[in-house]
């Protein structure tokens, strides 16, 4: 009965807050393997791809959870981020524990790509990305990496040993990378880079980019008096923070935006909805360390929220 309360209290607590429908699913109401999901991400049939670090993938198509994992699958890891759905629709992922590898689905069958085709000792994968060539490229704690459909190359950047933790391409091939250390930013053929000391930034882990319009979203991994969120217009900063705004928390993870122009935001503390730059903050369960949102994958109305605590449909 308690499970069921508990449901009942999240979807109607999510409802309140922002006048739109909320589900959420969870190993007491279906039959989902895990709660903690690091990962969402939807292919252009509306089928789900769920990263977990316990159990691999877990994807869900028409009302059913299936598990994908090392004993039945291609998924020969069990930790399962990050994910990432390209233009033409194909699903890519990095797999790890015991081996790191990257995965590509075309809907038909699975690609595994290791150390044999892409020119690194390890592979670590904290980010996916796509330029409108549909290159793809990822970063982690061994370099920034390009795959242009036969091979793969690294591309260098202006400083060693970053932790890429997030990157983006515009339609003009601008390249926002956040790190552990800062930002870099590469346009008009060459690269430039952003700390919390000698610049804007307002601290030195970035976790989330977004090219949005004409402006950059920016945001950090943390922080107390600072962190939150930068949007960078023009070479001009503004500064989201707990102290000036609404925003819940000053950890940013995930920044998205649907065909309404909406935009959302993943935090420790809830989500961030902003509409014409007003934020409103989304809480699903009351008191504190209770609201972790991991990632977020929007599909047409309906926003996907993967969380340490389930799977939330919001449907507008």
């Amino acid at each position: 009965m308690k499970s069921i309360f508990n449901t009942i209290i999240c979807c109607l607590f999510a409802t309140l807050s922002f006048s739109q429908s909320a589900e959420l699913f969870d190993t007491n109401n279906s039959e989902i393997i895990d709660n903690d999901l690091w990962e969402v991400s939807v292919d252009k049939n509306g089928k789900l791809y769920l990263g977990t670090v316990k159990f691999g993938l877990i994807t869900y198509e028409n009302g059913k959870f299936e598990n994908l994992n090392k004993d039945n699958s291609e998924i020969k890891g069990d930790a399962v981020t990050p994910i990432f759905t390209d233009s033409k629709g194909n699903i890519w992922l990095n797999y790890s524990k015991p081996n790191s590898e990257i995965a590509k689905y075309d809907g038909n069958e699975w690609t595994v790509f290791t150390t044999k085709e892409i020119p690194t000792s390890n592979i670590s994968v904290i980010d996916f990305t796509e330029d409108k060539e549909g290159n793809i490229y990822f970063g982690g704690g061994n370099g920034f990496f390009k795959y242009n459909g036969v091979s793969w190359s690294k591309i260098q950047l202006p400083k060693k040993g970053l932790t890429i933790r997030a990157i983006d391409i515009n339609e003009s091939g601008d390249i926002a990378i956040g790190h552990n250390s800062g930002l870099e930013i590469y346009s008009n053929g060459k690269w430039k880079s952003y700390d919390d000391e000698s610049s804007e930034l307002q601290l030195s882990v970035v976790r989330a980019v977004k090219y949005i319009d004409d402006k950059l979203f920016v945001g950090y991994g943390g922080g107390y008096g600072n962190g939150g969120l930068s949007i960078i217009e023009n070479g001009v900063w503004k500064h989201y923070n707990k102290t000036n705004s609404k925003i819940p928390d000053h950890m940013v993870r995930d920044i998205e935006i649907d065909q309404n122009g909406t935009i959302w935001m993943a935090t420790n503390n809830g989500m961030i909805k902003m509409v014409d730059d007003k934020i409103e903050p989304i809480y699903f369960r009351e008191g504190r360390y209770k609201n972790t949102i991991l990632d977020i994958a929007v599909e047409g109305n309906i926003v996907w929220v993967a969380t340490n605590f389930g799977l939330i449909k919001i449907t507008q």
